[in-house]
């Protein structure tokens, strides 16, 4: 990893021609600084990248013994126990994960990364959005460790713990074709996400090896809560041939669907990415790809601990097993 030094106050006073003090002043908000120093030590701040330390311990070791984390949905159970993970295993190391929820928007990571960076962390955890944020990809360059979780972070070489989410599906989806289901809907979050697309294609695979394939308008994308993904399929479990299974790329729209299969009575079966709590209550069978969420999330903590004790090792690119569970 080609690792750039990080630009000090130091450099800034150079750059700006004015004294360490005048731009630690201008650095610290002080107010009675000449406007045209002021602007010169600003702009050398920007052009080298410069981000103050935050809080004693960091200014006099250069890094916390915080380990910062950005997950897409704290309220999700797969993101939490991710994050209990994360914490369980920083905790062996002396460090404490601080987590954060982009909410699944990109503006929001941004401006996650901006605050939990200029606390100089150990390192990031992420489970990305669909675009990296620059100063992620400015971190990665000065040799902070960043781990992506679930999705790869586009354009960077970093470790990451994932699924194959293509065969998993592939296999999942087969397993309820043999028990006699062949008329398949699909539900799946954005297009973005770039788990979605290779569980779309492992369900549409596993029903193509076998003959079979979705009827137009029952692939279903954009779920992104429970309420969405019950109205999509009370929609579909309303048509004159309503389907025999559905195939939930996520807990979130397993959650929504399994809710309106219950109520409409209907022996619909539910193959899932993920476990979700109402997986018990259906009259249909119910076939989950299941993980262990607390154990990945302890493995991209242990992957960002060993990249700080080995910053020259290999980029490791774990994936996580997954088991199928039919009730």
């Amino acid at each position: 990893m080609n690792v750039s030094r990080r630009a000090t106050l130091t450099d800034v006073a150079h750059e700006a021609r004015v004294s360490i003090k005048t731009a630690s002043r201008v650095l610290n908000g002080v107010e009675t600084v000449a406007p045209h120093m002021r602007a010169r030590v600003l702009a050398a701040a920007s052009l080298l990248g410069y981000r103050p330390h935050r809080g004693a311990a960091t200014m006099r070791s250069g890094t916390s013994d915080m380990v910062g984390m950005i997950i897409r949905d704290m309220s999700n159970n797969f993101y939490s126990s991710l994050a209990a993970g994360a914490a369980d295993e920083a905790q062996k190391h002396g460090c404490l994960v601080i987590t954060c929820s982009s909410e699944g928007s990109s503006e929001r990571e941004a401006q996650l990364t901006e605050a939990i960076f200029s606390q100089r962390p150990r390192g990031l955890l992420i489970t990305p959005t669909s675009m990296t944020a620059p100063l992620i990809c400015t971190e990665v360059s000065f040799g902070t460790p960043v781990v992506a979780i679930d999705e790869p972070l586009e354009g960077l070489d970093v470790d990451s713990v994932g699924f194959d989410n293509l065969l998993s599906t592939r296999e999942a989806v087969t397993a309820a074709v043999s028990i006699g289901r062949r008329d398949f809907a699909i539900l799946s979050d954005s297009a973005a996400l770039r788990t979605m697309a290779p569980r779309v294609v492992g369900a549409k695979e596993a029903l193509a090896a076998k003959g079979l394939r979705v009827r137009p308008g029952m692939t279903i994308p954009d779920i992104h809560t429970e309420s969405q993904a019950r109205a999509a399929t009370a929609r579909i479990l309303s048509l004159p041939r309503p389907p025999d299974a559905i195939f939930c790329a996520n807990n979130v729209s397993a959650l929504g669907a399994a809710a309106e299969i219950h109520t409409s009575g209907l022996n619909v079966a539910i193959v899932a990415f993920d476990e979700f709590p109402l997986s018990h209550t259906q009259n249909g069978p119910v076939l989950v790809i299941e993980h262990d969420d607390r154990a990945m999330g302890a493995m991209a903590a242990q992957l960002l601990f060993d990249r700080l004790a080995d910053p020259g090792r290999a980029t490791r690119h774990i994936v996580v097993e997954t088991a199928l569970r039919i009730h």
